[in-house]
């Protein structure tokens, strides 16, 4: 069997593509989640969710659209140099992987603190652990695409194993909740705040959940019939995950109420409440499953961002070389190493909390490029398109704009650096390979 054949076996399927894009949604803070989003509006969360899904489904439907023109990796990058050229293009995939690189080394991080919190033994080994599981993760996806592609479905599968057993009990506890009265008065507003206040910062936290949803189109070129099945895998991941973190939060609030605020672990205790104490061990358990299968999906899409930017000219062409087995072996290891000297420098937390800015440098230019693209001859025609013309997309760029402007109206400034840098380096390398 050749090894094109074989490569294109070890790709992810439509099935597989869908648990990927869960996987890279759904982490461990779906387990702190529910008293996060209570602290503001108190049951009335669960609506502002539902809102929140929404806007997040406005943002998923546009990428989902112009995945269909590419069946190659890169994602917003790809998108953004199609729709407005190389300059813009580099800006949106170097930014992209510098975040990328910095969101996983924090996930690692995270992992490091959630192995010691369920297993103490090894309390004061957080930057051994976590510097351990870059270069395990980074040697999985130098062996192959099929190795990681394994391992990452094995453990969403099995991290979803707790959170879908949650969901199910929760409709046979509601009724519960509702009769303890949980649930009412359903609005309740934090001391202090307002209904604007309230919804804005529960929006914020909501719309944190989500992200991750852009990494199935930078890994485009690792899935079957990719113009089909990315379009269809970001919409099917987004549901799944929609109804089940509005599951898990009406769970926790019907057990918990009030009292929601008073725990660290609602989910855990939640659960305990609705099957005993094994509850909260399988909880604990799934937390740590759930970080290590999104440490296993920035090890698949993080050098593949990388590696997309240099197969376009605009980084230099060694990142971009892969093994016979078509792993892009230079990017592994410079997305690897990078991820290392963040957790080496202590200052990762800060640098995720930035991240998240430059994160909307990937959604926004996604957003309009849906327009622009749709005047543009592309030599082929999208599976999905996103209805009502450009209503939606505009929608999804101005509420991209709120949420940068809702955390801190500095974060424009903050952009504005990483946009400054992007394109220091588009001159000094980028362009000359044009």
């Amino acid at each position: 069997m050749s090894n094109e054949v074989q490569n294109e076996k070890a790709k992810f399927s439509l099935g597989g593509a869908t648990l990927y894009g869960i996987n890279a949604v759904i982490g461990s803070g779906i387990f702190l989640l529910p008293k996060k989003i209570y602290q503001d509006l108190g049951p009335a969360s669960i609506a502002a969710m539902v809102f929140d899904a929404i806007l997040v489904l406005m943002l998923a439907v546009c990428f989902a659209e112009v995945a269909g023109y590419f069946n190659k990796n890169g994602g917003a990058f790809q998108y953004a140099k199609a729709a407005f050229g190389d300059f813009v293009g580099f800006n949106v995939g170097f930014l992209g992987w510098v975040v990328t690189v910095t969101a996983w080394s924090a996930m690692a991080a995270g992992f490091a603190k959630l192995f010691i919190v369920t297993f103490p033994a090894f309390e004061g080994q957080n930057l051994l652990l976590s510097i351990s599981l870059i270069v395990l993760l980074s040697l999985m996806n130098i062996a192959g695409l099929k190795t990681s592609k394994m391992f990452t479905l094995s453990m969403t599968i099995i991290k979803l194993i707790p959170i879908i057993g949650f969901a199910i009990c929760t409709l046979f506890f509601i009724g519960h909740g509702i009769d303890k009265g949980d649930f009412t008065p359903f609005l309740q507003l934090a001391p202090g705040k307002s209904l604007f206040d309230g919804v804005s910062a529960t929006a914020l936290i909501v719309f944190y959940a989500f992200i991750g949803f852009e990494s199935m189109p930078i890994v485009a070129g690792e899935m079957r019939n990719p113009e089909k099945n990315v379009p269809k895998a970001i919409l099917g991941s987004i549901s799944i995950v929609s109804v089940l973190y509005i599951l898990i939060i009406a769970g926790a609030i019907a057990m918990l109420g009030n009292d929601i605020m008073n725990t660290n672990a609602p989910v855990q205790d939640a659960f305990a409440m609705m099957i005993g104490p094994a509850g909260r061990w399988i909880v604990a358990i799934g937390a740590l499953v759930s970080i290590t299968g999104l440490n296993v999906g920035e090890s698949i899409m993080v050098p593949r961002y990388g590696a997309a930017i240099a197969e376009e000219g605009l980084l230099p062409s060694f990142i971009a070389r892969k093994t016979a087995n078509g792993a892009p072996i230079a990017a592994i290891l410079i997305s690897g190493g990078c991820a290392c000297l963040f957790l080496l420098t202590g200052s990762f937390e800060q640098l995720a909390t930035l991240s998240v800015v430059f994160r909307f440098i990937q959604y926004i230019p996604t957003a309009v490029a849906v327009v622009v693209l749709r005047k543009k001859d592309m030599g082929i025609k999208p599976v999905f398109r996103v209805p009502f013309g450009p209503v939606i997309p505009i929608i999804a760029t101005i509420v991209s704009l709120l949420m940068i402007w809702g955390d801190t109206p500095k974060n424009f400034l903050y952009g504005g650096i990483g946009i400054l840098v992007a394109s220091v380096c588009y001159f000094l390398f980028g362009k000359k390979r044009v």
